[in-house]
């Protein structure tokens, strides 16, 4: 049996902290390394809408400040302790008025290999995983 991971935020705390304007950070927590089914962690965003083209299923909840969700021109508003389902295949904008945190969780876990992703706004080139080859 594979023993279950810990992962603190104090790890990341000041690059919450210091995040500019415009500012987006995202620390994957749990990725490929492991799960092979889903993968999650933490992202920070500042005063900053960020489209993209979500997929992946993914779960958000809203651990500080207010997040706020833009799809089809609807905006989804998440405050502290609020979470939200958004499916795969959405064009979506991830958005705040003033620095928020979010908690996210993802399905499948390689969606970025799966889609070619070879980038993600707020994460360090470091964070990225190989590209997925298909069989």
């Amino acid at each position: 049996m594979t023993a279950p991971s810990v992962f603190r935020i104090s790890e990341i705390q000041y690059r919450i902290d210091n995040l500019p304007a415009n500012g987006t950070f995202i620390k994957p927590f749990v990725t490929i390394e492991h799960s092979d089914s889903m993968c999650g962690g933490i992202n920070a965003l500042n005063q900053i809408s960020v489209p993209w083209d979500l997929t992946c299923d993914e779960l958000i909840y809203c651990l500080q400040g207010k997040f706020r969700l833009v799809v089809d021109q609807v905006n989804y508003e998440l405050d502290p302790g609020d979470m939200m389902f958004v499916p795969k295949d959405n064009h979506v904008k991830y958005e705040c008025d003033e620095k928020c945190v979010i908690f996210y969780s993802a399905y499948p876990v390689d969606w970025k290999q799966r889609a070619g992703i070879t980038h993600v706004p707020g994460i360090d080139s470091d964070e990225m995983p190989a590209p997925y080859e298909k069989n």
